[in-house]
């Protein structure tokens, strides 16, 4: 079981932050967000089987050296993603430390958003993270840093 929270600059969360410690993930390339997501806000989840990822996202096969999307076991990994909403501006959306303490994991990641440009892009990150060993109900926070 997994609950999913968003909380900034909460003293809770600094708590977790402070006493917890931080865990490896696996950034996700080359894929993209599908057509049919609802982009008009910003979305923070935890998907947790093959069918709902591929509900979010698709491959972006591209050539060349690591041009292939990176793999996700789901029997042992959660994804975490952040999507932005449309937008005209070159915007990133950069992963940053992810802490455990107990139960509960914080996901944290910063936008950089740059020029306006010619074209609409759907500004999105995601990551793997390996699931608990046993069946703990975990508590994911997603915080948006400076």
């Amino acid at each position: 079981m997994i609950t999913v929270a968003m909380l900034v600059g909460c003293s809770p969360l600094s708590k977790i932050e402070k006493e917890g410690y931080p865990i490896n993930y696996t950034e996700l390339a080359n894929y993209y967000v599908l057509n049919n997501v609802d982009v008009s806000k910003t979305q923070r989840l935890v998907i947790n089987s093959q069918q709902t990822f591929e509900a979010y996202f698709g491959e972006a096969a591209v050539m060349g050296r690591n041009g292939q999307p990176t793999m996700v076991n789901f029997k042992t990994q959660y994804v975490l993603a952040v999507v932005l909403p449309e937008t005209d501006r070159q915007t990133e959306v950069i992963p940053g430390e992810v802490v455990q303490n107990g139960n509960a994991i914080v996901m944290n990641y910063r936008v950089n958003k740059g020029a306006k440009t010619s074209f609409r892009m759907v500004p999105f990150a995601a990551i793997a993270i390996d699931k608990p060993v046993n069946d703990t109900q975990m508590e994911i926070y997603f915080k948006q840093t400076n």
